[in-house]
């Protein structure tokens, strides 16, 4: 989030999650392991596959791991 190449609109680490879960190519991570050509590898599925509580309890559960 403090990187000047983010792109995205999260404010918080949890937006951020949030947006890489339903929108992954919103900010790409530059690198072969994480994007090809500005794209991200991540399924962009996830926003129609889960419901809006298996996302937020994605999040939270992410937000918890340290």
């Amino acid at each position: 989030l403090a990187s000047s190449d983010y792109k995205g609109k999260a404010k918080d680490v949890a937006g951020y999650i949030h947006e890489s879960i339903v929108e992954p190519s919103a900010h790409a991570v530059p690198g072969p392991m994480y994007s090809a050509n500005g794209m991200s590898l991540m399924p962009t599925t996830y926003a129609k596959d889960l419901t809006p509580a298996q996302i937020d309890q994605l999040v939270a559960y992410l937000s918890s791991l340290k």
